[in-house]
Parts: C-alpha cells; sequence; structure tokens
C-alpha cells in the first residue's frame, strides 16, 4: 500500500468538507430537573415528592447543628419557599373531604407544608366525627397532636389548643390519660423553648398526684408514670431541682425521691430514679493514652486511676469513626452503623473551653476494625481511636481503650460475636438497661457521684447545661479569680 497516496487522499477528503458554521453554539448551561408537581396523578407521589423536598432542604441548611448549641426557634422557623411552593403546586387538586382515616395522618403533615392548616383541620373534624370506639378517638386525637408538633414551623398554638380540648374531654376516672398528656405536651413546650410553659403543666402534674387516690394507681398508671411522666419531670430542672443540685447530688437525687413518691404513692428503689448520686465505677482498660499538652501531642500511657476526687469528670462512650458496634442482631446481619458523634464531640469542647478545670476521660472498645477501614490489631486499633479522639478531634484528656474477649461464628459464617467489656457491665449501675452506648456520657461530680447520664446535645442539651451549671458553682468546683 502506497500510505503517501493514501495521506494526501485523506487530505483532500477533509478540504472538501464543509465549514461548520460556529456562530449559533451556546455557553453549555446545566438542564433544569425540577419536577413538574402540578402534573402529578397520584396523592401518594405528592406525599413522597414533599417528604423529599422537606428532608433535602434540611440538609442544605446552612447552619451546622453540630457546631452551635440548641436553637429552639428553629422548630418554629418555616421551610424554604420553593418548598411550600412545590407542595402548594402538588397538592393543588387534592380535595381534603376523600381522604380516608389510614391515610389521614401521613397526608396531614403534606397538607401542612403546603400552609393548607385550615384543610387539616376540616379533615381531622370530619374524620374525628366518624369515629365511635374511645380508644380509637383517644389514638387519633394523639396522632394528630404529634403530626401539629412535627410540622415545621411546630404549629404549637394548635398543639396548645388540641390540650385544651383533650383535657375538658377526658373521661374524668381517666387519670392516666390526662397525666399522659399533661406530660407528652410539658415535653413538646420544653423542646419548643418554653420553659415556663413546660413548668406550668409539670406543676399542674404535681398537684393532681400529691392528693391523688391509691385506687387510681394500677398497672396501667405505674407503666405510664415511669416510662413518660417521671422522665419528663426529671428532665425539666425547676428551681427546687437546681438549688437541690447546687448544695449536693445526694440533695438532688432526694429531690427526685420526692417527684417519684408524689407521683407514684411510694419510695423508689435505687435504680428507678437513674444513676443519679451513685458512685461512678473506675473505667477498665488494656491500652491508655493522653493528650494533655497545647501542642496536641497523643502519647500512650501507663495505665492509672482515671477518676480524681475533688475533679468534675466527664466520661464520654466513642466509638471508632462514630460508628456503633452492637452485640445484639435484632434484624439482618446489622454490622453496626454511624452516629451522629461530632455534634457530641464538639459540645464537650465547648463545655471545657466554659469549664477548664473539667477533667475528661474517653472509653472505647475494640471491635477488629475501625470504621470501615479493614481489620485491625488490638493494639493497632487502640491507636488508631486514640488519635482519632485525642487527635483529629483535638479532646485534651486521657483515652481507655478496652480489648473485647470475642468468639468466631464457625462454618462459613465467621462472624465476629463480641462479648461484654467491664465498662459496658459496671456503667449499667446494676442495672438490666444498658447506660453506656456508643456517644454518650457519663458527669461525675467532685465527689465521684453521677449528676447526668446520656447527652449534651438536642433535648437534653438544656438540661445537662444547668446541671453542669449547679454543679460548677459549689464552693469546690468555681476556678479562682
Amino acid at each position: 500500500m502506497n500510505y503517501y497516496r493514501t495521506f494526501k487522499a485523506l487530505l483532500l477528503g477533509l478540504t472538501m468538507i464543509p465549514a461548520i458554521d460556529l456562530s449559533g453554539q451556546t455557553r453549555f448551561s446545566q438542564p433544569d430537573t425540577t419536577p413538574d408537581y402540578s402534573s402529578y396523578t397520584y396523592l401518594d407521589e405528592c406525599v413522597a415528592a414533599i417528604r423529599r423536598m422537606t428532608e433535602l432542604a434540611t440538609a442544605e441548611d446552612s447552619v451546622w447543628k453540630d457546631t452551635v448549641s440548641l436553637d429552639t426557634f428553629r422548630l418554629h422557623r418555616p421551610l424554604p419557599s420553593p418548598v411550600i411552593e412545590g407542595a402548594k403546586r402538588c397538592l393543588s387538586g387534592v380535595n381534603v373531604d376523600t381522604i380516608s382515616l389510614k391515610e389521614s395522618h401521613n397526608y396531614a403533615r403534606a397538607l401542612l407544608v403546603a400552609n393548607r392548616d385550615s384543610d387539616v383541620e376540616r379533615m381531622y373534624l370530619r374524620l374525628a366525627d366518624s369515629i365511635k370506639s374511645d380508644s380509637a378517638r383517644t389514638a387519633f386525637f394523639m396522632e394528630s397532636l404529634l403530626v401539629y408538633t412535627y410540622a415545621r414551623p411546630v404549629r404549637l398554638d394548635k398543639v396548645m389548643q388540641l390540650y385544651e380540648v383533650g383535657l375538658m374531654n377526658r373521661h374524668k376516672d381517666s387519670i392516666g390519660q390526662e397525666l399522659f398528656l399533661r406530660s407528652v405536651v410539658g415535653m413538646i413546650s420544653l423542646q419548643s423553648g418554653k420553659q415556663l410553659v413546660a413548668r406550668r403543666i409539670a406543676k399542674e402534674i404535681l398537684g393532681i398526684t400529691d392528693t391523688l387516690s391509691d385506687k387510681y394507681r394500677n398497672v396501667q398508671y405505674i407503666g405510664l408514670v415511669k416510662e413518660v411522666t417521671f422522665p419528663f419531670l426529671a428532665l425539666l430542672m425547676t428551681d427546687e431541682a437546681v438549688d437541690s443540685l447546687s448544695v449536693s447530688t445526694e440533695s438532688y437525687r432526694q429531690y427526685l425521691g420526692r417527684v417519684w413518691k408524689s407521683l407514684l404513692g411510694y419510695d423508689h428503689q435505687d435504680l428507678e430514679i437513674g444513676a443519679f448520686g451513685m458512685t461512678a465505677p473506675e473505667p477498665k482498660g488494656h491500652f491508655w493514652f493522653a493528650n494533655t499538652g497545647s501542642e496536641n501531642q497523643i502519647k500512650a500511657i501507663n495505665p492509672a486511676p482515671v477518676l480524681e476526687k475533688g475533679k468534675v469528670t466527664i466520661i464520654y462512650f466513642g466509638q471508632g469513626g462514630c460508628h456503633a458496634n452492637y452485640q445484639s442482631v435484632t434484624m439482618g446481619r446489622n454490622n453496626g452503623f454511624r452516629n451522629l458523634c461530632w455534634a457530641e464531640i464538639h459540645k464537650i469542647r465547648k463545655i471545657m473551653e466554659q469549664y477548664p478545670n473539667i477533667k475528661l476521660v474517653v472509653v472505647s472498645s475494640t471491635f477488629g476494625s475501625f470504621a470501615d477501614a479493614p481489620p485491625l490489631q488490638p493494639q493497632q486499633e487502640a491507636d488508631t481511636l486514640a488519635h482519632y479522639f485525642l487527635g483529629f478531634h483535638k479532646l485534651k484528656g486521657t483515652q481507655v481503650v478496652y480489648k473485647t474477649d470475642f468468639i468466631t461464628l464457625g462454618e462459613y459464617d465467621r462472624r465476629r460475636i463480641d462479648t461484654e467489656t467491664e465498662n459496658s457491665t459496671a456503667f449499667q449501675f446494676g442495672s438490666s438497661r444498658r447506660f453506656m452506648f456508643p456517644n454518650t456520657l457519663v458527669m461525675i461530680d467532685e465527689l465521684g457521684k453521677v449528676f447526668h447520664t446520656g447527652k449534651v446535645t438536642d433535648e437534653s442539651e438544656q438540661t445537662a447545661a444547668i446541671r453542669l451549671k449547679a454543679v460548677m458553682n459549689r464552693p469546690a468546683n468555681r476556678l479562682e479569680p
């Protein structure tokens, strides 16, 4: 083959191609992929679309929730206008008079996004009139109240209106139903930043139970009070609660005991009011690290007691990479899931900036891996955990890592099954309930007594801050000026 002739022919062919007119080209732009919500045929499609829009708006919020204090006003803030307008278009053809009882609450949530509050109210009134059973009507009423609670913005006026209606229409002998309603609305008020309303409701609850005859304290009543009413009152830091905790944690425990007896008519058993006032156990571990200097240097240290009398201490239970592992498998093959530890860690740092005389101990366990990384030996995993919490997250304190014992399933499964550690047993404080799980903490006063368990963010943030301030205002814990 004559390559020269072939190449010449190719060039000649190219010169014969007509010139391309480039004058009509436009700059590339991202196509508009916004759905035409008005064309949606089925109501289910709208409900799903509105949920997606709402979740996306929350995810794209300009404020990072893990770096700011709890903002109760956020619950009162409206959704972005594109979400509201999209919901209005999608639901424009919906006739609420055709919505069934079974579908009502899901569709009510979507309609509230579109600000169709009057339609939701009309639908609820129509459906409530059709319910014959008292128990079904009560369940419908409570679910309606929660729909208004979790709407954005929260329909607090509507919640309080339903609250008054519920109290007026309750059965005169249904003390349990009344306490449940008061407790739920009290908690809603607390989470919405309405401290005074929550305190008023708490006072009303105690006024009812102080003179309550024992005939009303049946099994159902006792279960409701233990699971709903007492936790609400314990979370609410009244003036009496703050005053008692400012004196001592034992005094605070006695205050909670009085609340318990007012509700149930008998003295509490040790753990029925929680771990408050109990002596915290010494954390156990096989690997020890410290980061106490200004240079953020993590170093391995020899095992030593970390709970020091005369020091307020935070024990934070953190697992690798904000990834939680659990012994139990409730469904399928659960290998753990992420937990949002960043907010908790940030809050701990803020607390230690505010109270530099507080001591911090991070407690972790080995699980054979770190987050989604390949398997690690215990020493490697412990070192990784220390550099993650003390180094990457810049927590100043001590890290204790427990080498977890485990078994491996046979045959083809080969799963690793971890056993309980000494810490997970000890920090249950003798209860069947597990107090220690990833991304929670225990606060200990200067005498080694527990005065807070759980979290320091979300609905626990205000309670934890008030408790901590009361303890740090004790003469033994104040910083010298």
